[in-house]
């Protein structure tokens, strides 16, 4: 399987480098190994591979529908492991991929959706959260902290879906407090020390 995932972050990584710091191939494999361990022997490995590398592909051409993009492309099976699937497997990669953002608020199609949208979100850890949004919103401080409150807090447009829940239990509620008292200087701590342990 090592050789499978190898093969696929390889065929999807130029995607990946026209995205943004916070969509790069290292989000794609953190949402992959996140999405391993959750899925517990529900599907086949390669679906939850493939979904996890294939879901902010086109992050870089429309930021509000590169969910849909990917939907298409995958529906489309083009590429030479899309095409070893059945018509089954690609409904399921498919709608994993369109159902992955958290503002997604229907019911999932299935249970791959439903990892690949919990491992999207990362570690209920409000460190790594703060390093990511101070990527994607270029180190502005004051915009990090708005998008936190409003993803993360108790009331935010985050959905946190059940396996998500089960899987990390009390982290999420410590996540929610840790986002809606999220302060600036909070967020330029974090991002100072981080790159002070980068150098």
């Amino acid at each position: 399987m090592q050789q499978f995932i190898k093969d696929v972050r390889e065929f999807y990584k130029p995607y990946y480098d026209k995205n943004d710091k916070a969509h790069s191939i290292f989000h794609a494999d953190d949402v992959c190994n996140l999405a391993l361990k959750m899925n517990k022997g529900r599907y086949d490995e390669k679906l939850i591979i493939l979904s996890a590398y294939i879901h902010d592909i086109f992050n870089y051409l429309d930021r509000a529908r590169h969910n849909e993009l990917a939907y298409e492309y995958v529906l489309e099976a083009k590429d030479r492991f899309l095409k070893e699937l059945d018509n089954n497997e690609l409904k399921l990669v498919a709608y994993a991929v369109l159902e992955h953002r958290a503002k997604f608020k229907g019911e999932f199609y299935s249970k791959l959706s439903e990892i690949i949208s919990s491992a999207d979100r990362g570690e209920p850890n409000i460190e790594l959260i703060v390093i990511r949004s101070m990527h994607f919103n270029s180190g502005d401080a004051k915009s990090v902290v708005s998008h936190i409150k409003r993803k993360y807090s108790k009331d935010g447009y985050a959905k946190f879906p059940k396996i998500y829940k089960d899987y990390f239990k009390d982290e999420v509620n410590r996540l929610q407090e840790s986002a809606q008292n999220l302060t600036k200087e909070q967020v330029l701590k974090i991002w100072s020390s981080r790159k002070l342990t980068s150098n």
